[in-house]
């Protein structure tokens, strides 16, 4: 086998998808930390509206997103 050639098991990572990943992840992360904020200072429970839970949630996507791109092989 050439040096060229790579066996699919041993390709690398690719940075860039990393990167990208990351970034969304972030930006996904954003909201929900802003509203987790805002419901600490308003004094609202965990009980709060169905659009800052759902705001909330998106902000848990971010999360995976971003543990996902860190651990993946």
């Amino acid at each position: 086998m050439s040096s060229f050639q790579q066996n699919p098991e041993q390709r690398q990572r690719s940075g860039c998808a990393t990167a990208i990943m990351l970034v969304v992840g972030v930006i996904l992360l954003i909201p929900g930390v802003l509203c987790a904020i805002l419901n600490a200072r308003m004094g609202a429970g965990a009980g709060g509206d169905p659009i800052t839970m759902f705001v909330m949630m998106v902000a848990l996507g971010g999360l995976g997103l971003i543990v996902f791109a860190i651990t993946r092989k």
